[in-house]
């Protein structure tokens, strides 16, 4: 078994990573609409990563009994932290992906739009996870408002964007500490019969695209790692992103996004 890593932080610089023993995992943290820190600058979005890590490096238990304990933790930490955990606009939290090696077998999980993708010995591939995509609608708005050339499109579009966050456990998951983030956990397991690699990654990775409606290409996606391996996928992201810094071509909500992955080959 080899196992690749990369760790770019972008601009919010609230991803973190596991790699311990048989598990692997990847978490992407997010403050609050209403900006949190504690006293050590620390946002609550690397708060909500770091305390998943923590969970999960115990490797006792499921990945789903690692997930909901983590998220558990998350509101504990929160309380402690008098935060104003009935408020969404102040809640922080992180999505994840996790993969545990077994003997013939991988278990998975999944929260949000952190992902798990197969790639098996004949290059074909298959995403363990497809109903990820909640911001499509919001960066479509950010799309028109990007071809009429406007600046600071975050702030002119903060009311669509704070109504997506007061989704956040009804529509789409996270782990902020709902219990309502239990039901959309996302957990498996599939045979290595044939697994050629297993990649884990944040949404940092994802293939910038032009229209935000449109599938995501993990075809492309899947021959960029084959011929270069994370390092060629992170260098197409950020190749694209430094040529659009407005983030007028490709709709975005950073323009470098914090990029985390994991690939394990068998």
């Amino acid at each position: 078994m080899k196992v690749d890593f990369i760790f770019d932080p972008g601009s919010s610089k609230e991803d973190s990573y596991l790699i311990k023993d048989n598990l692997f995992a990847v978490f992407d943290g997010f403050n609050g609409l209403e900006k949190f820190f504690d006293k050590e600058g620390v946002s609550g979005g690397l708060l909500a990563a770091n305390i998943s890590k923590e969970v999960f490096s115990q490797n006792n238990g499921t990945l789903e009994s690692l997930a909901i304990k983590a998220n558990r933790k998350i509101r504990e930490r929160a309380e402690e932290l008098n935060l104003d955990v009935n408020n969404k606009s102040k809640l922080w939290g992180t999505t994840l992906a996790a993969v545990k090696i077994k003997n013939g077998s991988f278990e998975w999980g999944s929260v949000g739009d952190s992902l798990v993708l197969v790639i098996f010995r004949d290059n074909s591939y298959k995403l363990l996870v497809e109903d990820y995509d909640h911001d499509g609608e919001v960066l479509a708005l950010w799309k028109k408002m990007a071809e009429k050339k406007e600046e600071n499109i975050a702030e002119l579009i903060l009311e669509p964007i704070t109504r997506l966050r007061a989704k956040v456990n009804e529509d789409y998951g996270a782990l902020n500490g709902e219990d309502s983030a239990i039901k959309f956990l996302r957990m498996g397991e599939e045979s290595l019969q044939n697994v050629k690699t297993i990649l884990l990654f944040t949404d940092g990775l994802f293939l910038p695209k032009e229209n935000p409606t449109d599938m995501d290409d993990w075809a492309l996606f899947t021959d960029i790692f084959l011929k270069g391996g994370l390092f060629k996928l992170k260098e197409y992201v950020r190749s694209l992103q430094i040529e659009d810094p407005k983030c007028w071509k490709y709709p975005r909500y950073k323009k470098h996004d914090d990029i985390t992955a994991i690939s394990i080959s068998l």
